[in-house]
């Protein structure tokens, strides 16, 4: 995001493991801890949203079949 259109940050008090903290602010210092929480809560609302389409996808034409399984696997 550039500086124009930055979102105001809001706070929200999170339990978490000591160990998982201090390996966290190892590597970004106390001040990129909550930069790096946004990132990975980017990352899963991604994948939520994902499976999301996946899940409807499926509702919508059912499992994706044996065959185009293996076609989509041959050409990736």
């Amino acid at each position: 995001m550039t500086a124009q259109n930055a979102e105001r940050a809001g706070k929200r008090s999170v339990s978490m493991a000591q160990s998982l903290i201090r390996e966290v602010e190892e590597r970004t210092g106390k001040s990129g801890f909550s930069s790096v929480v946004a990132e990975a809560l980017e990352e899963w609302l991604a994948t939520q949203k994902l499976r999301e389409v996946v899940a409807a996808d499926q509702e919508a034409f059912g499992p994706v079949s044996p065959e185009a399984r293996r076609q989509a696997e041959q050409e990736w």
